[in-house]
């Protein structure tokens, strides 16, 4: 079986993920992306008259390279020696999602729901999905992270 992971803080879905994967045999891919719709999501500096949102797309773009460091470390742990390959992307989340899916011959793509990943926490990213993927799409409940 050829499983997608939709990597973000949730242990449960990287966890269901392994577990899939070490049931059924195959690979895991995880993709983290990093989140390109920061510009869209805070309007524009013309504005306020400052360099405020520049200065916060700058920052979310570092915050977001951190969290993959640190997730892709976590699930390296969590994976020990499945067949396991990690991918970033950088753009909208939901589109860079759907876009590995229709590319990379998967046959179920997993997620926790809710699934919060940059701008995407705002909004419902397995709703968005549905009916587009070319695989299943599992749906691990998620605790809620601490915001």
């Amino acid at each position: 079986m050829n499983l997608l992971l939709a990597l973000n803080e949730s242990v449960e879905a990287m966890d269901e993920a392994v577990r899939l994967t070490r049931d059924r045999g195959g690979k895991l891919t995880a993709l983290f992306v990093l989140d390109g719709n920061w510009s869209d999501y805070t309007g524009h500096d013309w504005l306020s008259g400052s360099t405020v949102r520049g200065a916060y797309i700058e920052y979310a773009g570092q915050e977001d390279v951190k969290d993959s460091e640190r997730l892709v470390a976590e699930l390296r742990a969590r994976a020990g020696d499945i067949d396991l390959e990690v991918k970033l992307a950088n753009g909208v989340v939901r589109d860079e999602l759907l876009k590995e899916c229709q590319e990379g011959g998967y046959d179920a793509m997993v997620m926790a729901y809710p699934f919060w990943r940059g701008t995407a926490t705002a909004r419902d990213t397995a709703k968005d999905l549905l009916g587009k993927l070319p695989c299943s799409l599992y749906l691990v409940k998620a605790a809620v992270p601490d915001i």
